[in-house]
């Protein structure tokens, strides 16, 4: 064989791996899309592999080449996402700029990510976040490397005067997570409508201006504690 052929060959299987490749990913990411989908119709627990099959239009066997078992499904739509989260605050720990700004940032991401995904924020706040049974040790690793930089960026703030000095700079992060799962539970349970668009931005604001009235320096006294 002369070796233009064996060159001719060896490119022919690369690009031939090279599609299998991409089908692969494309097969993969069909079928969490469909899990999302049917995660947030039915619960978790309330759905099997099967459906997700049925929604991505793909063999039942085929789910299994791909994930170990619905568990697993879970984990990668949770990591993949929650992942993004961290990465922002990451660079918001670095980054100048007053709190104010730096918190409608955070504050964005998280509900402009409901609005363009509802059913995936759905499958997150309501069968993960708010769920015990679904605590893994690696996501509550994810939750507390969220709020221990959230608690970072505060912090910084704080020696710059921007933030109370007599507040607990973890605690603070507590909160701002716990008033943003509530408002995505409002969201998810339609029981808080986000309105227009210009309603839904005045709403942001409104979070970020309920947090920086308490969390600031030189406030009156309201009660004995």
């Amino acid at each position: 064989m002369r070796a233009t052929d064996r060159s001719d060959m060896s490119n022919k299987s690369a690009k031939k791996g090279s599609r299998g490749r991409g089908d692969a990913q494309k097969r993969r990411k069909q079928i969490l899309r469909a899990a999302v989908e049917v995660f947030a119709e039915k619960g978790y627990y309330g759905c099997r592999i099967s459906d997700i099959a049925s929604r991505a239009g793909v063999a039942y066997g085929l789910v299994y080449h791909y994930f170990k078992n619905k568990s697993q499904i879970l984990d990668v739509i949770f990591e993949r996402h929650w992942q993004l989260l961290n990465e922002l605050l990451e660079k918001m720990v670095q980054e100048p700029g007053p709190i104010e700004d730096k918190l409608y940032r955070f504050v964005s991401m998280v509900l402009d990510a409901y609005r363009a995904a509802p059913e995936l924020m759905h499958v997150i706040v309501i069968e993960i976040a708010r769920s015990c049974r679904q605590l893994k040790p690696s996501r509550l690793e994810q939750y507390q490397r969220s709020f221990e930089l959230l608690a970072s960026v505060l912090s910084e703030h704080q020696k710059r005067g921007e933030i109370s000095g007599e507040f607990d700079c973890k605690l603070l992060s507590y909160c701002i997570f716990g008033m943003l799962e509530l408002v995505l539970t409002g969201f998810a349970l339609r029981m808080l409508n986000h309105g227009s668009d210009s309603e839904f931005e005045a709403l942001k604001r409104q979070l970020v201006r309920l947090f920086l009235a308490g969390a600031q320096p030189q406030l009156p006294k309201i009660s004995r504690y």
